[in-house]
């Protein structure tokens, strides 16, 4: 009985030789565990390897190989695989390095002569998404990153001669295709302007940007724009603004001006110009009196509206400061223009603000309508008077530097409370 057993064993070791004596061509995924679904696994892979055995002193594939050289060809250089795919040729021969040597070529010629070059060639649909013209798509062309490595087996420890710890690599070739964008395609995968989160100062006002919030352009291997250019002139002073007063344009409201700030950059857009969206992930902010706050002083920028682009209010928050208040807004990119400071008021409060005049000839007198009024008048000392709620909206104060808080983090979500109605 023993020996009828011992016959059974020695055929079907016969027949079926053990998968880790010798290694077995076709398609892997590098993984500690088994692969249960390998056509699933082989869908757009980060990593997976292509192996071919080699017998004696053979120096290139079988035609049986073809079809495994074909499927490993058809993954990593499909036109519309997302994965950029390098490669990683390793022979691992006996001590003949020559033998290694040209076993490697042969593999590496195959994967050239597919692409009709000297050495393989990508192209890949390439999605990109702008900031302000949305997502587009172009195709690239590329050479793939190749790297050929030789080994002597006898130099080897065991475990590095086993694929997932069980298949021998001895008398093989490997390629390792991994996915690597930045290899195959540069580094400049993204421009971010700013590039870090940034804080431009006017002789008051501030504006607070975070990374990439004028521009971003992800996906490409271009060259990044020219660094940003952002000039702040603030003009908050109640004299010379009341001496030619006008009020903030609008056609169909009555917009009180309380002061402006001119935002100019090299990356101005208009409202309209960019596709996409623009996010408000940029602060405009200014030192504020508490008299300003209570009379619910808004920041004014442009927007586009079903009537054009026209100045509207922004949702203008109060944030606590060492020595003194702040109001914010958000803005954008297609925003850096005039923002305005003042408040919406009705036809018949202009008369809680300024002073009725007869004469549009008068020095400083605008036109509502059919009235007209001035901003301000001079007292008997030669010093300008304005109506009280106007006057509100100013902030008069001597002419000096005064301490502006560290910017806020602008990830805190805003207090309902603390906006401005």
């Amino acid at each position: 009985m023993k020996k009828i057993l011992f016959a059974t064993a020695l055929l079907y070791a016969l027949h079926y030789p053990l998968p880790t004596l010798r290694a077995q061509s076709g398609l892997y995924i590098p993984s500690a565990k088994p692969v249960k679904n390998m056509q699933k696994a082989l869908q757009n892979p980060e990593v997976f390897c292509l192996l071919l055995t080699f017998d004696g002193d053979e120096t290139s594939y079988r035609e049986a190989d073809l079809d495994l050289l074909d499927s490993a060809y058809r993954i990593a250089f499909a036109i519309d695989n997302p994965k950029y795919y390098t490669m990683l040729v390793e022979s691992y021969a006996g001590a003949d390095e020559e033998l290694g040597c040209r076993r490697a070529d042969a593999v590496v010629r195959y994967f050239s002569a597919r692409c009709r070059a000297q050495f393989p060639i990508r192209y890949a649909r390439n999605p990109i998404h702008c900031s302000c013209h949305g997502d587009s798509s172009e195709i690239l062309r590329f050479e793939v990153p190749l790297a050929t490595e030789v080994y002597d087996c006898a130099e080897l420890p065991e475990a590095r001669l086993l694929l997932n710890k069980s298949i021998p690599l001895r008398n093989t070739v490997l390629v390792t295709f991994r996915h690597d964008p930045d290899e195959c395609v540069g580094s400049a995968r993204g421009c971010f302007t700013p590039a870090e989160d940034s804080l431009v100062r006017g002789y008051y006002a501030q504006l607070f940007l975070a990374r990439g919030s004028v521009y971003t352009l992800e996906g490409t291997k271009d060259t990044c724009p020219e660094d940003i250019r952002i000039k702040l002139d603030d003009h908050l002073g109640y004299r010379p603004l009341v001496e030619c007063y006008s009020l903030i344009p609008h056609q169909k409201q009555i917009l009180v001006n309380a002061g402006y700030i001119v935002i100019t950059s090299n990356f101005s857009r208009r409202p309209d110009e960019c596709e996409e969206s623009q996010k408000d992930s940029i602060f405009i902010r200014i030192p504020a009196s508490q008299e300003q706050i209570d009379a619910k002083l808004r920041f004014f920028a442009k927007v586009k509206t079903s009537r054009g682009i026209e100045y509207k209010a922004l949702p203008t928050r109060k944030l606590p400061g060492k020595g003194a208040l702040m109001l914010q807004a958000p803005i954008n990119v297609s925003q850096f223009d005039t923002i305005y400071l003042g408040k919406r008021i009705k036809e018949e409060e202009l008369k809680k603000y300024f002073y009725p005049v007869d004469n549009p000839t008068e020095a400083a007198a605008f036109t509502v309508g059919k009235r007209h009024y001035v901003a301000y008048r001079v007292g008997k000392h030669g010093d300008y008077e304005l109506k009280k709620p106007f006057k509100a909206l100013f902030r008069i104060t001597p002419e000096q530097e005064e301490e502006i808080p560290s910017p806020a983090d602008r990830r805190k979500p805003a207090n309902p409370d603390e906006i401005i109605d």
